[in-house]
This record gives C-alpha cells, structure tokens and sequence, in this order.
C-alpha cells in the first residue's frame, strides 16, 4: 500500500488525437497541490453561496474531497472537450452540493471560477440544481456537467444506464456517482444497486458521502442507514470504507477499484458536513442556510488555514518504526515526517531510502522527506523509487542548476518537492524564479542533525519575513516549522505563517501519545481562533463573529480571554 502511485501509464498512452487531457494531470497530482485544490474548491463554492444568500454548504463542503479527488487525481476528461468521447463520467446524483459541483469544475478549467459569484442569480447558469451540458453555448447549461439533477435518488439507475451502453459497447469509459446519505432513503437506489450487480458492471464506482445528515436531522433518526457498508456488500458489492476527507485514502480506494472486475464498487466515504468552516461541520442548519456575506473574508481565512500535524518517527525512544507510525495513524495526523541523515551533511546518522521503501506499505499516509544529506541531486532518485510523497531538500547542499534537476523529478513523478534553510541561512536569490512549483519551504528553529534541541524563538522573525517574501513571489506552497515545535512553541510559528508542524519529542517523547496530539491541536486551535478574531474585529464584525462562532469559542474563552464577551452573547 502507498499514497499515491507513481504514473501508472506513459503521458503517451493517455493522449489522445494530439491532446493532452486533464489525466495526465490527475495522475501525477501532487498530494500538497490536490490538498490546495479541495482548499480551492471550497473557498469558490463558500463565495458562491454567500454572494447568493443560499446554497448548500454542508453538502458541498462534506463532499470537496470526494470531487476533487475524482478531477484532479482519478478521472479522464479534458474541459477543453467536455463531449469528448473517451472521457470518464461524474453523474452528482446529491445535486444540492451544486455549488461545490460548480467550484470543481471551476477550479478544473471548464469555465472562470469568478463565475462563482453569479451563484443562484438571474441570467447566470450555475441554478441552484446542475442542467446537463448540451454543447450549445446559447442555452446556458454548464460544460462537465453530466446529469439534470432534481428528485434526488434517481442518478445512480443514469450511471448504471451509461455503464452498461460503455459496456455493450465495448467502450473503456469509466462512471462514477455520488450519492447522499438522504436520497438512499429512496427504493430506486437499491433498484439500481440490484441491476448494476446483475450486469456486473465493474465499470461503475458508487461513492456515498456518508455525513450523517439530510435536510431535516441526522439520518440515524430519520431513516437508519447503518450498517451501510453491510448493506452494499449484501447487494453483491465490492466495498471500500475510508474517511472522506482523507484524499490518501480516497486515492488508495479508488485505485484498489480499478482492479475489481465483474462487480460494481461502493466507496462508503465518512465525512462530516460542513468540513472546513468549523462552526458549520455537523450542523444540521448548515444543510441549505448561507453564511452572511460580511463573514465572507473570515470564512476564507479560515480555510486558507488548514494545518497540518508531522509527526517525526526518529524522535523518543528507539523502537519499531512501523510502530510508531501505526500510533500517530490512530490518532488522525496529516502526514510522517522522515528526518534523512547521512553522517555527512549533519554529524548524525539516521535511516535511507531503503527502510523508507520498506516503511510505504505500512500506511497511505503521506511520507515528509527530509533529506539532510550531502549531494541530494546524486540519490534523488532512491527517494523518489521509495515512493515519498514530500521531498525536501537543503539549500545548503545544492546550488540551483541541482535543485531545478531535482525539482524537476519531483515534478515528473507526482511529488512535492521542497527547500529547508537553516537558522543561518537565508532564501537563496536563485530560489524565486522557481517558486511556483515549489510546495514546502521548511524553516528550520534548530541546527539539523539531533533530534531534541531546544526551539530557537530568534527565528520567529525571519519566517514572519520568509513567508512575505515568498508570497510576494507567488509562492502558493506551505511553510514548515522543524525543530523543538511542541505545544507551547507551536502557536508561535502558527502565528509566524507555519502550517506544517513536525513534531518529535513532542508526541514520541511523550508515554501518551494521544495526548500528546490532542494538545497539539488545540493550541492550534486556539491559535486560529485567535487569528479569525482579530481579522472579525478589523472588518467590524467582532460581535456577530462570535455569535455565529460561540458553540466553538467557549472551549477556548480562558486562552483567548473573553469569558465575559461570550456570557454577554445571546
């Protein structure tokens, strides 16, 4: 098992008539770069919905993962040739998550993602429900768009329709539908669900965005779904369960699919609606409401500020890296980070491309590289055959003829590439024309190469001051803070423009290591609220900001000091 395979086919055997379609893309995705696509997806869909005063957030929001995952990294299709003959199809049988629909194929290239903003109005084509796509520019239904959506319940028995003719007419074409947790109330889904296992079309991957909610409460007390994952197996199913949100495991499922033959594949996708506005994920009143469009620079904030928690599997006591690795898995962190040490670049010594090999098939979670190793352009390759999914190297240890040479095969084989600076060290010059494909910038608040040093705070104002330059340049990456990140030092790197934490003796260094993560997260937390705060209180809006945010603010009220502010809030 690895995160993201490496491509699976030549660039060749995907082109077609000359062109050079939207898979190409998808397949050598970068797991950082489709990770800032779902971010995309939903900060356009958000302005959407409130420039219109109505939409459906939660539905959208549970399901930017899903879709995303789906256009970015899985599905042939070309916005270029919506009608192309080749193309996968995407029938979205939920059609109220319209307006994360629409930000997809925005943020895909089949229309202007500004277009957003004409959500629900007079005159624009994005309806509050998804027209299918005539080909005719007059009409003003929306390219991509492969189904009418209405009644719900009825777009699973359209994908095993166009399956089915895929197949008899010996077409490779794939078909993907998503379905809603309300809408399997209906009997025409498991009609469907019966025919597709009757025809046998392992052509077809169902994926149910499993959020628990629909229009009126929770589905467990409306209509009882569970065990959802028994049911579809007991429909003569291949099913796959994971976390939604989690685009690794997406990926994995979705790559696991393309081998099942002679049955049709579910994807049971947990998610939580609303995901990514933390004040809307689980809320039922969330299902068709529209923030207020004056919280729109806030709600943006907030979803720029998705972090991300790395472990450092060298640190604390010597044991079993695999092990290590399945204890922070259970507690949910974003990415483990690999600390590479050659004995050469720094005085220690630590494990190399062949444990990291061996490492992939514990877990789907993304590997961090960190290559504090001499020469990094001379074994590149090894990192990259070991299947990382971030490669970072020193600007110490290569000039930038090196780094673009390394860049470069990253770029080619679908990984993040990256560049650390030691306390010393300032950006390089030669770096900037290169930044756009740059995806990790690590500032290190240790000297690399011992694993437990003190964090040093005099770094604090130069990656206040790395992070401006960097975005001045267009850098659209992450800022990474290695070296003493712990829960008191964290928020002070948060507030510096880290979002990246790598944290070793922190977790490992603790004998509870859920603890220890959970710390971790609420001081960033704490650290965003902070941060949403203040940015309510510049624009005017510090009161209805915490109205519509309490629920979420009490747990915090202490560290940021406005007890009395919420108890004044009716």
């Amino acid at each position: 098992m690895f995160l993201f395979p490496r491509r699976l086919v030549s660039a060749a055997a995907w082109a077609v008539a000359g062109r050079v379609t939207m898979t190409i893309m998808g397949f050598d995705m970068r797991y950082l770069e489709l990770k800032r696509k779902v971010r995309e997806v939903r900060m356009w869909a958000i302005q959407g919905i409130a420039e219109a005063g109505s939409g459906h957030p939660g539905a959208s929001f549970s399901a930017a993962e899903i879709m995303s995952t789906l256009y970015f990294r899985r599905m042939r299709h070309d916005p270029k040739d919506p009608a192309w003959q080749e193309r996968d199809y995407f029938i979205n049988s939920k059609a109220h998550s319209a307006p994360g629909y629409y930000s997809t194929l925005a943020v895909a290239g089949y229309f202007p993602p500004e277009e957003l903003k004409t959500l629900r109005k007079l005159g624009s084509r994005l309806q509050g429900h998804p027209v299918r796509y005539s080909g005719r520019q007059k009409d003003h239904s929306v390219p991509g768009v492969e189904y009418s959506g209405g009644s719900e319940g009825i777009g699973l028995s359209v994908g095993v329709g166009i399956a089915l003719a895929s197949k008899l007419d010996g077409k490779k074409n794939r078909v993907y539908v998503m379905i809603g947790d309300g809408e399997s109330n209906e009997g025409q889904i498991w009609e469907a669900s019966m025919a597709a296992a009757k025809f046998k079309l392992d052509n077809l991957v169902a994926v149910l965005d499993r959020n628990r909610i629909q229009q009126d409460g929770f589905t467990e007390d409306i209509m009882p779904l569970d065990p959802a994952k028994n049911k579809w197996e007991a429909f003569n199913w291949q099913v796959f369960e994971v976390d939604g949100h989690r685009v690794e495991q997406l990926v994995d499922a979705l790559n696991r699919a393309s081998q099942v033959k002679d049955k049709p594949v579910m994807i049971v996708a947990n998610t939580v609606k609303g995901n990514g506005i933390r004040h809307m994920a689980n809320n039922p009143q969330w299902h068709g409401k529209a923030p207020s469009k004056k919280q729109t620079p806030v709600l943006l904030e907030e979803l720029e500020s998705e972090y991300f928690i790395a472990p450092s599997i060298i640190a604390g006591e010597k044991e079993n890296y695999e092990d290590k690795i399945r204890k922070v898995e259970r507690e949910g962190v974003e990415m483990i980070h690999l600390d590479v040490m050659d004995g050469k670049f720094v005085p220690n010594t630590t494990f190399l491309a062949d444990t990291i090999k061996r490492l992939r098939r514990v877990t789907v979670l993304p590997f961090d590289a960190h290559l504090m190793i001499e020469n990094p352009l001379a074994h590149i390759d090894e990192y990259i055959d070991a299947r990382c999914d971030v490669i970072t190297v020193h600007a110490e240890a290569c000039n930038e003829d090196e780094f673009v040479q390394i860049q470069d095969r990253c770029l080619a084989a679908g990984i993040s590439p990256g560049i650390a600076i030691n306390p010393k060290t300032d950006i390089p010059e030669w770096l900037y024309p290169h930044i756009s494909n740059v995806d990790v910038v690590i500032v290190m608040s240790v000297n690399p190469g011992f694993a437990g040093q003190k964090f040093m705070p005099e770094v604090l104002p130069k990656m206040v001051a790395v992070n401006k330059k960097l975005r001045e340049h267009g850098f659209k990456g992450y800022i990474e803070a290695d070296g003493g990140i712990d829960s008191t030092t964290l928020p002070q790197v948060y507030d510096a423009g880290a979002r990246i934490f790598v944290a070793g003796n922190a977790v490992y260094g603790n004998v509870d290591v859920h603890t220890a993560v959970i710390q971790l997260r609420h001081k960033a937390a704490v650290a965003l609220e902070k941060k949403l705060l203040d940015h309510a209180t510049r624009i005017g809006i510090r009161g209805d900001w915490m109205k519509a945010r309490k629920h979420i603010l009490i747990p915090y009220a202490s560290e940021l000091g406005i007890e009395a502010e919420l108890h004044a809030i009716k």
